[in-house]
């Protein structure tokens, strides 16, 4: 996923930003990252899909699914549900982050 170009007050939504890539993410990537024990390392959904061999739907899909199973990481990902609604990806229908309804 090829992130556009953001303004400044977009870019500061994110709080992390991709180790491989510098590509911005979000909390709810960060924790997709520590559902598959990257501790040390952190990636966007791209970088990270690639290292699991997955395409980028299929890698948010199985994150999530995951996240949901575990009290550990579901309750901060729910936390961060309102700021989520808010991610300036999705006016490019991009944010891979959103809960479904």
């Amino acid at each position: 996923m090829s992130i556009p170009s953001l303004t400044l007050e977009d870019s500061m939504f994110f709080d992390y930003t991709c180790d491989l890539c510098g590509n911005p993410l979000c909390e709810r990537v960060q924790i997709m990252n520590l559902s598959l024990d990257y501790i040390e390392e952190l990636y966007c959904l791209s970088c990270l899909s690639q290292q699991q061999g997955l395409n980028e739907a299929e890698m948010a899909e199985t994150a999530k699914e995951y996240v949901q199973g575990r009290d550990c990481f579901k309750t901060p990902w729910d936390n961060f549900g309102p700021q989520a609604r808010t991610c300036p990806l999705l006016k490019f229908q991009l944010c891979p982050c959103q809960d479904q309804s």
